[in-house]
């Protein structure tokens, strides 16, 4: 457990995620999620830019480091493990993600700057700064429209988690 915990704000809200740098550049930035159990959940992308403070050895994160070692003592990565990911720091790297998820057949999260509404869906195609993604009703699995959007308009993309993984399953089956 060498990495360094986060909590990483994006909002005045108060409200966090907890995470472990995977990957960074001047301009974007991956974590690995870690839930409120400890365990590592997702991978969360999202420009520089949307990351307002990172503050590290908080009470918080000294509880979550504790169940982390007990998730490391009582594995449950026989039904989950976020998929693992070679990420180019040099390169663009929701791009990168969002590749990942288009050669996965995998099912994302995205936000949009200045949207409260996520979507969820399938990235179909990537191109020209855009992507499509073919989206999924988060409520009741079942497909909805196609969506065009760019890139640089994503506030972050969550990509591998278990909630993307179950409504995957509830869409296809």
């Amino acid at each position: 457990m060498q990495d360094k915990l986060y909590e990483i704000y994006t909002d005045d809200s108060g409200a966090f995620t907890v995470g472990v740098i995977a990957a960074q550049n001047k301009d974007d930035i991956v974590f690995k999620g870690i839930d409120e159990e400890g365990k590592i959940s997702a991978f969360y992308a999202m420009p520089r830019r949307t990351v307002r403070e990172m503050i590290t050895d908080t009470p918080y994160l000294g509880k979550i480091r504790k169940y982390m070692r007990y998730a490391e003592l009582h594995p449950y990565d026989s039904w989950f493990t976020l998929p693992e990911m070679e990420i180019d720091p040099e390169g663009h790297i929701l791009a990168q993600i969002l590749k990942a998820a288009l050669d996965s057949e995998a099912l994302v999260t995205v936000c949009r700057n200045g949207e409260e509404e996520l979507l969820c869906g399938y990235v179909k195609e990537i191109g020209k700064g855009r992507v499509l993604l073919d989206c999924v009703d988060p409520e009741s699995a079942e497909n909805l429209t196609q969506v065009k959007l760019r890139i640089g308009d994503l506030e972050y993309i969550e990509y591998g988690s278990i909630a993307n993984e179950l409504l995957r399953f509830a869409n296809r089956n």
